[in-house]
């Protein structure tokens, strides 16, 4: 395996908004992941196919934690811990699991950021990290599955200035193309876009947060974990995972 660059990585999302590990997780778990998930998708769709929640044909899906979805070599994997700590500091935990999947008949998403202001008094504060985002795909990413689209750099700017020179085209939106195994790591306020997927693929993008632990976010989708599979983790997922419910009956 390739020796991964902390620093260089902590250093190209603080200046960029986001850093990529190639081929990072292993293949075998990424799909398992992805055959697991096409039951849930399906159960998902029956519900909701008339009322996407990210635009037409595209989902936010909340995934549960257990396996083959929540394997350790995801979510507690030194590397991306590394990377994360040195952003957000030793002290942090876990927000959320789920889907971003554009479908075939998606298009462009509105270009935005996936966090509000922590103080909408002062819009133009600049503020630290407080929140990243560690996504991975399901399948391969092509320019027709409709790759995530981002404005590098735009986090470092107060959001509407951002939003107005990306789209007078002085930060150009850079599509992502991603293998399975590649991992993104991002600050969620760096301006970005879902694009259209033209094929009849779904272009499953799993992602969890990564937050400072004074941040709270709530998240009533949020699946509870079983207190079965709760005690086969070890100390340190029990402390990434401590806002998770415990169901007590599994």
């Amino acid at each position: 395996m390739t020796t991964i660059d902390i620093q260089g990585c902590v250093n190209q999302i603080l200046s960029d908004g986001y850093c990529l590990l190639r081929g990072h997780f292993p293949v075998d778990a990424v799909e398992a992941c992805r055959q697991a998930f096409n039951p849930i998708a399906d159960d998902y769709l029956a519900e909701h196919a008339d009322n996407p929640n990210r635009g037409p044909h595209r989902h936010y899906i909340p995934l549960p934690f257990r396996p083959p979805l929540y394997n350790p070599a995801f979510f507690n994997d030194d590397t991306i811990l590394a990377i994360a700590s040195g952003i957000l500091g030793e002290d942090l935990v876990l927000n959320n699991f789920a889907s971003d999947t554009p479908f075939i008949g998606s298009v462009h998403q509105d270009i935005h950021t996936d966090l509000p202001l922590l103080y909408p008094e002062q819009p133009d504060l600049i503020l630290p990290p407080h929140f990243l985002a560690v996504n991975w795909p399901f399948v391969d990413v092509t320019p027709e599955r409709g790759p995530f689209q981002i404005a590098e750099g735009t986090h470092l700017l107060p959001k509407a200035k951002g939003l107005a020179r990306t789209e007078a085209g002085e930060f150009p939106l850079k599509s992502l193309l991603m293998e399975v195994g590649d991992v993104m790591i991002r600050d969620p306020r760096c301006l970005h876009r879902g694009s259209p997927n033209l094929t009849s693929t779904p272009r499953v993008l799993a992602g969890f947060g990564l937050v400072r632990s004074w941040f709270y976010r709530p998240h009533t989708d949020r699946h509870p974990i079983a207190r079965s599979f709760w005690e086969t983790l070890t100390e340190r997922e029990h402390y990434l995972l401590q806002r998770l419910t415990i169901d007590e009956g599994q």
